[in-house]
């Protein structure tokens, strides 16, 4: 069997990924009861007889304009420049029970106004991807992959490829056991570091482990999914300046579901604690996700709100650290198009109508505000890093964003869409002297052959 898919984008917006346990192809921000994640649909891949069963050949090539005025939160320059992203698979299956998989991407940007591009857009051709799967089927499935690759559980807010940049991999070995309505994936790896001067590497120094489990049939209409997870880094500084290593647990659990009433929801709370060198962990972290489609027709309209909050660490050299890890999200989705914040140190409150006007064109528009847990704790981006600390700053209102995005299916073959972002930056920012909020507007088209 041969895999060709060949997508090209122009944009400078959203199109999401959809993960594994579950096949959306929603623009905008994930919708309750749907799990969905920043990057690209992947929407055809046709089989061919040119190639026998156990050879499996795929390609992507994607291009996508970008257009941002205010190119951070901190920065407040316009840019204009076009990225590139190309995969090459290849997968050989010689035994029903045994397969490989490699895949290398090349990623490049042109007309960057700085000299240095950032990793998320420029790293040439390595390995992205590279593992070997041995699992058997049947009442019980059991299959272990190992090697580098993707991970996705839940809604991502945890551990997902973030796929619409550079997208993430792991190093990591990961064991998935499933009966029935029940399934558990036992993992352990450490996230690959994108590296443009040499082939990519595991991040030293971090590692996590985890059990992710999905339960059906405990509440009607509804998936359980109780989890936990560990993650160790060595050498980290307290908040009084001494080295140690960490080692936080974070026990959760989601729920994903629907009701009568054309009513859909996702509930997640997670807990952390463990240790940070000399100090002691004590964060939280929630999210409440609730939709309903309004009517049953063809256009399927529906309204949603929803509710995240990371704790912060609201007091300084007490010993306990509040602030919330976000381990290693696709947040593309959850936070706005914009990418420019993170689950943590973070309260946002979202509303969002999405719709088909027609059997080939989706609309989602959404409205987001966002503001600090605690102004003693810093402003941190999609990554998790700090971009911003102000703690005499008198307000926590980070700012407003809105986001609209249209998509149109013309074939199987050919996507078009479009979209606009904009943060209007809050007190906090303007207190912070970086209130000149963000622009991001959108153009792009998919093929895939």
């Amino acid at each position: 069997m041969i895999r060709v898919h060949v997508s090209i984008c122009l944009a400078a917006g959203l199109t999401l990924l959809t993960p594994p346990a579950a096949h959306s192809d929603d623009a905008g921000a994930p919708a309750a009861g749907k799990t969905v994640t920043d990057g690209e649909i992947f929407l055809d891949r046709s089989p061919s007889e040119e190639l026998p069963d156990w050879l499996q050949l795929g390609g992507q090539i994607r291009g996508r304009f970008e257009g941002p005025s205010g190119t951070s939160l901190v920065n407040n320059s316009s840019d204009n420049y076009y990225a590139s992203r190309i995969r090459v698979d290849l997968g050989v299956k010689p035994f029903s029970w045994l397969n490989f998989f490699a895949e290398g991407q090349d990623a490049r940007v042109a007309g960057y106004n700085t000299a240095t591009a950032p990793t998320t857009l420029y790293n040439p051709m390595d390995l992205r991807q590279g593992y070997v799967v041995v699992g058997v089927e049947g009442s019980w499935t059991v299959r272990a992959r190992v090697g580098r690759q993707e991970l996705a559980f839940g809604g991502e807010r945890l551990i997902g490829p973030a796929d619409w940049g550079m997208s993430r991999t792991f190093d990591a070995a990961d064991l998935s056991i499933a009966h029935g309505p029940a399934k558990v994936d036992l993992f352990a790896g450490s996230s690959v570091l994108i590296d443009s001067t040499r082939f990519d590497r595991h991040k030293p120094g971090e590692h996590f482990y985890g059990a992710y489990s999905s339960i059906g049939n405990i509440i009607p209409g509804a998936t359980v999914e109780p989890y936990v997870l560990f993650k160790q880094t060595l050498l980290v500084k307290s908040e009084n300046g001494v080295v140690g290593d960490a080692l936080v647990a974070s026990p959760g659990v989601r729920i994903d579901g629907k009701t009568t009433g054309r009513l859909d929801y996702i509930a997640e709370v997670l807990l952390q604690r463990g240790s940070y060198s000399a100090d002691r962990v004590a964060a939280f972290g929630e999210s409440y996700v609730a939709g309903w489609t309004i009517v049953n027709t063809a256009l399927q309209p529906r309204l949603s709100a929803e509710y995240s909050y990371a704790s912060g660490d609201a007091t300084q050299k007490d010993g306990i650290r509040g602030t919330f890890d976000q381990f290693y999200p696709s947040n593309h989705g959850y936070y706005g198009m914009i990418d420019q914040f993170g689950w943590k140190n973070l309260k946002n409150w979202r509303a969002g109508f999405d719709c088909k006007a027609g059997k080939k064109i989706k609309i989602r528009t959404d409205f987001n505000e966002f503001y600090l847990a605690t102004t003693q704790d810093s402003l941190y981006n999609s990554s998790g890093s700090s971009v911003v600390l102000n703690r005499k700053a008198t307000s926590n209102h980070i700012g407003s964003e809105t986001n609209t995005v249209a998509l149109y299916q013309w074939t199987k073959v050919w996507k078009f869409g479009a979209g606009y972002g904009h943060l209007f930056a809050g007190d906090y920012l303007k207190q912070a002297k970086v209130g000149f909020g963000y622009t991001y507007p959108y153009v792009m088209f998919v093929g895939n052959f």
